[in-house]
C-alpha cells in the first residue's frame, strides 16, 4: 500500500493487565466491605479474567458493586482487553436493525437474532431517536468497528455514533458542508484508542479545493481538517470514490486500520492503477491498493451500471471485493470473493465462489441489489457469509440471508417490506449491520443528555 503507515496494536501489555487488575483490586480492608464474598475467594488476576469474559450487559450492572470495579469497567485499558477477550466470532448472525416507528419524526433501532423463539422480526428494542424522520436513517457500513455503528439521517442531514450492546447514541455536531456529495466511514485509533468519522467530500470545479478530507474526534468534538490532507495525485482517485459512493451507495471499508474506499474505473480514460484509495487512521495519510487481476486493460469502458456490482466487505479481519456476476442465466451467475492478501504488494487471492443455482440462485438471481455484509463462525465452528439484498420500487423488499459456503445452503434470517411516498429505481441505503458486543463510549457530553433518544 502505497503512503501507509506502521500498524500498531491497541491491546495492552501484559503488564498493563498487572496494573489494571491492582487498580481494580486494592489490597486493604475496604474492598472486603464491598466486594462480594465470592469475589474475596477468588485470586485478583483470576477475577480479572472472569470479568473479562462477562457479556456487556452484565458488566453494565456490575459498575454498581464498588467504585473501583465502576473505574475498572470505564478506563481504556479494561474495554480494549474485554474487545480482545470476547472477540470469537459467534456462530448465529445478530443484527442490527434500523427501522421507523408508528411516529414520523422517529426512528428505532433493535437488536435481531435469527435463534429467538420470537416469531417477531424485532427481537429488541435498543432505543428510539426522536430526531430522525421515517425512512431517513441508514446504516453507513454494515461491519460494526470495535462494537460501533455509524448512522446517517438524510433529510437533516446527521450523523450519529451508537454503541448497540451499550444502548449509547450521539450526534455528531453538523458539518460546514452539509449538502455536497460526500462519503463518511468509521475507523478506530490504536493510538488513542478512540474512533475516528472521516468524510471525504467533492467541491465544485470552481472552488481551490476540488476534494478535502475531514475528521471528527470525540475528544475534541468537532470536525477538522485531516493532518495530511488529500495529496493531489489521489485527489482523481478521490473524487471517484466519492461519486462510486453517493451513487451505487457503496460505503468504505474499515480494516487493519485503514479506511478503503472502492473507486470506479469508469471515472478515468485508461485504467487506473489503483482500485482503492485509503486512509490511515492514526497518520492520517492517504494510499492507494493496486487493481485486483481481474481489472482488465478495458476496465474503464464499462458502464456505472457495472461498477455498481463490486463493493468491499471485511471479513475474518480482511479487506475483500465482492464481484456480482449475475447476467441473468441462473446456470451461469456467481458471486466471487476475493481477499487482500498484502496491502504492499497489492496481492489478491479468491477466497469464495458462490455458484447462483438452484434455490440460490431464485433467491439471489432476482434482486436488484446484493451485499455481502460480513460473516459469522469460522473454519471450527462452521463459517456462514451474511448476504443482504433489496428491491427498488415503491415498496422495499430488503433481505438478509446467510450462506454456508461448504453445503451451499442459503437460509433466509430476516425480510422487511418498506413503503415510500414515490417510485424511485435509485440504490437505497443499509438498515442492516453486524451486531458486536463492545464497551467502547461513544463519548456523550453533559450538555447533549437532552439529545432526544430514548432508551429500549
Amino acid at each position: 500500500m502505497m503512503g501507509s503507515s506502521k500498524r500498531e496494536s491497541g491491546m495492552p501489555s501484559c503488564g498493563e493487565s498487572v496494573k489494571i487488575t491492582a487498580e481494580a483490586f486494592p489490597s486493604n480492608k475496604r474492598k472486603k466491605a464491598v466486594v462480594p464474598l465470592c469475589a474475596r475467594l477468588l485470586p485478583d488476576d483470576m477475577m480479572l479474567e472472569v470479568l473479562l469474559r462477562l457479556p456487556v450487559k452484565s458488566i453494565l450492572r456490575f459498575q454498581a458493586v464498588c467504585r473501583s470495579w465502576a473505574a475498572l469497567f470505564s478506563s481504556k485499558d479494561f474495554c480494549s482487553l474485554h474487545m480482545a477477550t470476547s472477540k470469537v466470532p459467534p456462530q448465529a448472525p445478530k443484527l442490527l436493525v434500523v427501522s421507523p416507528t408508528a411516529e414520523l419524526d422517529s426512528t428505532s433501532v433493535c437488536s435481531y437474532s435469527p435463534s429467538s423463539s420470537s416469531s417477531s422480526s424485532r427481537d429488541a428494542l435498543l432505543f428510539t431517536v426522536d430526531s430522525a424522520r421515517r425512512n431517513s436513517m441508514e446504516v453507513v457500513m454494515p461491519s460494526p468497528c470495535c462494537g460501533l455503528t455509524l448512522l446517517f439521517d438524510a433529510v437533516a442531514p446527521a450523523y450519529y455514533v451508537c454503541n448497540a450492546s451499550g444502548r449509547e447514541v450521539t450526534r455528531l455536531p453538523p458539518h460546514s458542508l452539509p449538502k455536497y456529495d460526500s462519503s463518511a466511514g468509521l475507523g478506530f485509533d490504536a493510538r488513542t484508542r478512540e474512533y475516528k468519522v472521516v468524510r471525504l467530500i467533492n467541491g465544485f470545479s470552481d472552488e481551490k479545493e476540488m476534494i478535502r478530507c475531514d475528521v471528527y474526534t470525540p475528544r475534541a468534538d468537532r470536525w477538522r481538517p485531516a493532518a495530511g490532507g488529500v495529496p493531489f495525485k489521489l485527489s482523481l482517485f478521490a473524487n471517484s470514490a466519492v461519486a462510486h459512493a453517493m451513487v451505487n451507495k457503496i460505503p468504505p471499508a474499515f480494516a487493519n486500520g485503514f479506511l478503503h474506499w472502492l473507486i470506479n474505473p469508469s471515472f478515468f480514460f485508461r485504467r487506473p492503477r489503483a482500485a482503492i484509495i485509503s486512509f490511515s487512521v492514526a497518520e492520517e495519510t492517504f494510499g492507494c491498493v493496486r487493481s485486483p487481476p481481474f481489472w482488465g486493460p478495458t476496465e474503464h469502458l464499462r458502464s456505472w451500471a457495472q461498477s455498481e456490482r463490486e463493493h468491499l466487505v471485511v471479513m475474518d479481519d480482511q479487506l475483500c471485493i465482492v464481484r456480482d456476476l449475475r447476467n441473468g442465466n441462473p446456470d451461469g451467475s456467481t458471486l466471487e470473493i476475493w481477499g487482500l492478501l498484502d496491502c504492499g504488494s497489492g496481492d489478491w487471492s479468491l477466497k469464495h465462489r458462490i455458484d447462483l443455482f438452484g434455490q440460490v440462485g431464485r433467491e439471489l438471481g432476482e434482486p436488484k441489489v446484493v451485499r455481502v455484509i460480513g460473516s459469522v463462525g469460522n473454519g471450527t465452528l462452521g463459517k456462514k457469509i451474511v448476504i443482504a439484498t433489496s428491491e427498488c420500487w415503491v415498496e422495499f423488499q430488503k433481505k438478509v440471508y446467510t450462506y454456508d459456503p461448504r453445503c451451499q445452503i442459503l437460509e433466509a434470517i430476516l425480510s422487511v417490506t418498506e413503503t415510500h411516498t414515490r417510485l424511485t429505481r435509485l440504490i437505497p441505503g443499509s438498515r442492516f449491520s453486524l451486531f458486536e458486543e463492545s464497551l467502547a463510549p461513544v463519548h456523550k457530553r453533559d450538555d447533549e443528555l437532552a439529545m432526544p433518544y430514548t432508551l429500549g
